[in-house]
């Protein structure tokens, strides 16, 4: 009956030291996502850019493309108009054609889907944003399905130091 004790004393003893050591890292880590909340994340998406500046609001539409926006530090070396100015001229139909032009600097990262394309990564970038730009209707001898929308955004991103595409897209 003793021995019995005595085994269940030290079951209890040793499953105590194991509960207690998991609470310790538990809450050690608890602490560091504190201090570090985007380190948790890192952790889970290696190759997600560690950025030091404040997260800008997500595009769903660009997310999942694998563009990810952050807010620069730094101010830009290209002015807004002067972007503005140069995507209209990389674009000409898109620019002539949008209901609405935005412009917005932001930190760029794109992380591609696909081998062929470079990552881009904490690049400052003027985000200049074509909404609604009518798409053009397709011959329907050739094809007579109508298509489901009838316009769609384009994002076009300019090196916001020498004014260069980066990356345009549209959705």
């Amino acid at each position: 009956m003793k021995r019995r004790q005595r085994i269940q004393s030290r079951t209890w003893k040793i499953s105590g030291l194991v509960g207690a050591l998991l609470l310790v890292i538990g809450l050690g880590w608890f602490i560091l996502l504190l201090r570090h909340p985007q380190g948790g994340l890192r952790l889970l998406v290696p190759h997600l850019a560690q950025t030091s500046q404040t997260s800008a609001v997500q595009l769903p539409a660009l997310y999942t493309a694998g563009v990810i926006l952050g807010t620069p530090s730094q101010p830009a070396s290209l002015g807004q108009e002067e972007a503005l100015l140069l995507a209209s001229q990389w674009e000409p139909e898109v620019a002539s054609n949008a209901k609405k032009v935005l412009a917005r600097y932001v930190l760029l990262t794109y992380i591609p889907r696909t081998s062929n394309r470079a990552q881009i990564e904490n690049a400052p970038a003027w985000m200049i944003i074509y909404e609604q730009v009518p798409l053009q209707p397709a011959d329907a001898s050739v094809d007579p399905t109508p298509f489901p929308r009838s316009s769609y955004d384009f994002y076009l991103f300019l090196d916001a130091r020498n004014g260069k595409v980066l990356l345009s897209l549209w959705t």
